[in-house]
């Protein structure tokens, strides 16, 4: 498995409420149409435990492989979503990057 990981704030001027409407109605859906992402894990920021960087969330985009991230990076980029329902002036990317996944589970 493949995942696009990504760690973000909220622009200035958006309120916590308006941010997550927008994800919601209008981000989510749209995701969902981009071949081959499988799943989207959104992890809000609770507390920092090392370090002094701080966002508001890290987002995961699940794939099958490299290929598949690669081949839904280009459909994105052939069928651009209009800027007002894009992340433009509404996210605050700190992080963006592409992680091979290794699992390890130890429920019992």
């Amino acid at each position: 498995m493949v995942k696009a990981i990504l760690g973000y704030d909220i622009m200035p001027g958006i309120s916590v409420a308006q941010y997550e409407k927008w994800l919601k109605e209008i981000h989510i859906p749209d995701l969902s149409k981009v071949p081959g992402l499988k799943r989207v894990v959104l992890n809000t920021v609770k507390g920092i435990v090392r370090g002094d960087t701080t966002f508001y969330r890290i987002a995961e985009l699940h794939y099958d492989n490299m290929e598949t991230f690669e081949r839904a990076r280009k459909w994105r980029e052939e069928n651009p979503v209009s800027e007002e329902r894009s992340p433009k002036g509404k996210t605050d990317f700190k992080f963006y990057v592409v992680c091979e996944t290794a699992e390890f589970n130890f429920e019992k």
